[in-house]
């Protein structure tokens, strides 16, 4: 890497809303020191999830920036807002490394990602832009990946936190507290703008 190029890290989705797990790997990946820097891109329309209504987009990109306030090294984007729908990673890469030419790029993924990951969009195009980072305990697992994909692959420590969004709206709607959940601004949030009391179907 040269001496200008910064490294840089992308963690995508769809955030909602964000909660303690997002906090805990973006820590995670930050601890690796392979990164200068972490880009928090909060997705608007996620190919894969078209079926299932979310929370307003400048609400979630708000809930996003309170959480990661206090992190010195996170920038939370709203860039994929700003290109075609829908948002599909190798777009957001090629237009970055197009913008950001002495970039250095890695996509931090989870464990659950990284096997699906021949199951996304252009997903060898991805590999020529950027390399992967992988948040997740060592495991024997690591080694069923293909030879070519694991040559883009760099597996970081993490211990994952079980919590989902999915968990985190269904609380809400049931009235019970996710203080132990989400940032305390994060739940300010929602309990202002009296976000997920519906249940989910």
């Amino acid at each position: 890497m040269s001496a200008q190029q910064k490294s840089i890290g992308l963690l995508g989705g769809s955030f909602d809303p964000v909660h303690n797990g997002h906090l805990s790997i973006a820590e995670s990946f930050l601890d690796s020191d392979l990164l200068d820097e972490l880009w928090v891109l909060l997705t608007p329309d996620p190919p894969h999830k078209t079926d299932q209504a979310q929370a307003d987009y400048q609400l979630r990109l708000e809930m996003l920036q309170a959480a990661f306030e206090d992190f010195d090294d996170v920038k939370v984007s709203n860039l994929e807002k700003k290109l075609p729908q829908p948002s599909y990673t190798i777009q957001t890469l090629e237009y970055l490394k197009d913008q950001h030419p002495d970039y250095a790029f890695y996509l931090c993924i989870g464990g659950d990602s990284l096997r699906d990951f021949k199951n996304w969009k252009d997903w060898q195009k991805i590999l020529d832009h950027t390399d992967l980072l992988v948040a997740q305990r060592p495991s024997s697992d690591t080694q069923k990946i293909d030879k070519f994909l694991k040559d883009h692959v760099h597996f970081i420590n993490h211990e994952p936190i079980q919590i989902s969004s999915t968990v985190i709206r269904n609380a809400v709607a049931n009235g019970d507290d996710i203080s132990d959940l989400v940032p305390l601004s994060v739940k300010n949030i929602i309990d202002n703008k009296q976000l997920y009391r519906e249940k989910e179907q």
